[in-house]
């Protein structure tokens, strides 16, 4: 892939200026686009007021014909009510940044765990090597701020790191992943204190100039870092791309605590250095190594385990964990990819070998579908919880696609489904979700147009009365669906994807003429379309006698829309 190609799709992924587009009881706050400078790589989290505070990336280069930018940290602050508070970055000279950030609250303060690496770009005006004094270590920084984002103070911690650059093979791809630099995984407060967990990498190189590095850390609100202890998960692994750490590095939500110790969950494990399992590492609560366990999947015959990518994980309620991942489709593992949502038992005391697949789900479409970027769960009450995932995507996420917001309950078991972002040329990437105070739900997604050259971040509120589905109106009134037609435009086959059932689906041409009509039962029903003549349809879900999973009553349409053959 050339420079030039990566540069197009960068750009057409990333975003910043800011606008904010208000409903009767939703609100979106967009990051658009901008040539010289924006905002992306937003994790969303509910201050004590009300309002919303995020890490984010201040993406930034000095003119158009620079090919590269350089990121820095930031915080954006929103209000309640979806309006741009304040934001500021935090640039310094050589350094930039390639993991998330995590934020807290603390009395009077705001807090911003952060990394800062050698910007290693060599289009970026800020690569290191040109000063006159090139950083030559990394840092994780804790920086405080007032409640207009404006620094107070930082507790920077420095370790010397890995600053070769190979201008001849995979650096030249992605300069920042493959040479030196410090990720940062999640972290949390625990006790008055931050834990948390950051990987140190070395440059790329054949043979390997060492091994990648996994910290685990307790830190202070005054920045004193109170216990720090090198892990030895990736002994063995020859290659940069095999270390096990660096397929997660776009990954927050790895790490959880229980009661008596921390887990870390990772893809692959240690023993035979594949990447057909996630392997969950035990610790105690000084970070000494306790034990793993593995979680393997079912097995594909002809083709081995599920490959499991892209896990993040969320602790439930009830001392389990719930972990969100992209699985290889068991009727296309070559060519599909579906979404997985486990819950575990993954009690320490076990003495299993493998982690205890309590129950799953499995979602997917003949299509690549894709897990949230940082977190797909969080929790509801004790029994139920909220699952979001993008379906329909594409390998290069080159469909019309559709967010996915679930109500499960305790067994899994979907209480009622929500789509976002149907049939508008668009398509959808999810980043991050948020449970409100309020009872609703905050989505952090990315809308790049199909068709047209723009692309945006966006943060969107959806009122409890929404995601509780009260009634379908009001699903309707926040952009929201109840069943969705695809592939549209599609070929000999329409696939109408519901949460309802036994509600009653009719097909009819642009004359009126009803072409088919059977009633809904399952998730995912497939209409035989061979025999239509290629045109416009219209399809409409009706109630049916009273039924519709108490969404409708009587034979009212619950849904409705076009497809295209």
């Amino acid at each position: 892939m050339t420079i030039n190609k990566i540069f197009k799709i960068i750009m057409l992924l990333l975003l910043h200026g800011s606008s904010m587009v208000s409903f009767s009881q939703e609100w979106q706050h967009k990051i658009m686009i901008d040539s010289l400078e924006y905002y992306h790589r937003f994790q969303i989290r509910q201050l004590s007021n009300g309002n919303f505070l995020s890490p984010a990336a201040h993406v930034l280069r000095e003119s158009t014909q620079e090919p590269w930018y350089t990121e820095s940290p930031a915080v954006i602050l929103i209000s309640e009510d979806g309006e741009d508070l304040a934001r500021n970055n935090f640039f310094r000279p050589g350094y930039c940044t390639i993991s998330y950030s995590c934020t807290f609250e603390k009395g009077d303060y705001y807090y911003l765990l952060t990394t800062y690496s050698p910007e290693h770009f060599p289009g970026s005006f800020n690569h290191f090597e040109n000063y006159d004094n090139p950083p030559s270590d990394a840092k994780l920084s804790l920086l405080k701020l007032d409640k207009e984002l404006n620094l107070v103070e930082s507790y920077d911690h420095s370790w010397p790191i890995d600053t070769y650059e190979d201008h001849g093979g995979s650096w030249e791809i992605y300069p920042n992943g493959f040479s030196g630099n410090i990720y940062l995984f999640t972290a949390f407060e625990e006790d008055d204190n931050i834990v948390g967990a950051y990987w140190k990498s070395v440059s790329f190189d054949n043979p390997s100039r060492g091994d990648d590095t996994l910290f685990f850390f307790r830190m202070n609100f005054d920045g004193k870092i109170l216990n720090r202890k090198a892990v030895d998960v990736l002994e063995g692994k020859s290659s940069a791309d095999t270390r096990g750490l660096r397929v997660n590095r776009y990954r927050g939500d790895h790490f959880v605590a229980t009661d008596s110790c921390y887990i870390f969950y990772r893809i692959g494990n240690t023993t035979n250095g594949t990447n057909a399992s996630a392997c969950a590492e035990y610790y105690d609560k000084d970070f000494n190594f306790i034990k793993e366990r593995y979680l393997v999947p079912d097995y594909i015959p002809g083709y081995g385990d599920y490959d499991l990518r892209n896990i993040t994980v969320r602790r439930s309620n009830h001392n389990t964990t719930y972990l969100s991942t992209q699985i290889r489709s068991y009727e296309n593992p070559q060519h599909d990819e579906d979404v997985r949502l486990y819950e575990i038992n993954d009690d320490v005391n076990s003495t299993l070998p493998y982690l205890e697949k309590v129950k799953y789900i499995d979602r997917g479409t003949e299509e690549w579908d894709h897990t949230s970027l940082l977190s797909s769960v969080d929790l509801i009450d004790d029994s139920t919880l909220c699952y979001v995932t993008e379906l329909y995507c594409g390998f290069y996420t080159s469909l019309d696609s559709w967010i996915v917001i679930e109500h499960l309950d305790y067994n899994l078991d979907t209480i009622s489904t929500l789509y976002y972002g149907v049939d508008n040329g668009m398509s959808e990437n999810l980043y991050d979700i948020l449970r409100t105070k309020d009872g609703g739900v905050v989505i952090v997604h990315g809308s790049s147009s199909l068709y047209e050259d723009y692309a945006y971040y966006v943060v969107t509120k959806f009122p409890a009365s929404a995601f509780g589905f009260v009634n379908i109106e009001e699903a309707h009134a926040h952009g929201l669906k109840v069943a969705v037609a695809y592939p549209n435009p599609g070929g000999d086959v329409m696939n109408i994807r519901s949460g309802l059932r036994n509600a009653v689906l009719t097909v009819y041409d642009m004359q009126g003429r009803k072409v088919h009509q059977q009633i809904i039962t399952d998730e995912v029903t497939s209409i035989d379309a061979s025999k239509w003549s290629s045109g416009t349809y219209v399809w409409e879900l009706r109630a049916g006698n009273g039924s519709g999973n108490g969404n409708g009553s009587g034979n009212e349409i619950l849904e409705s829309g076009k497809w295209v053959k």
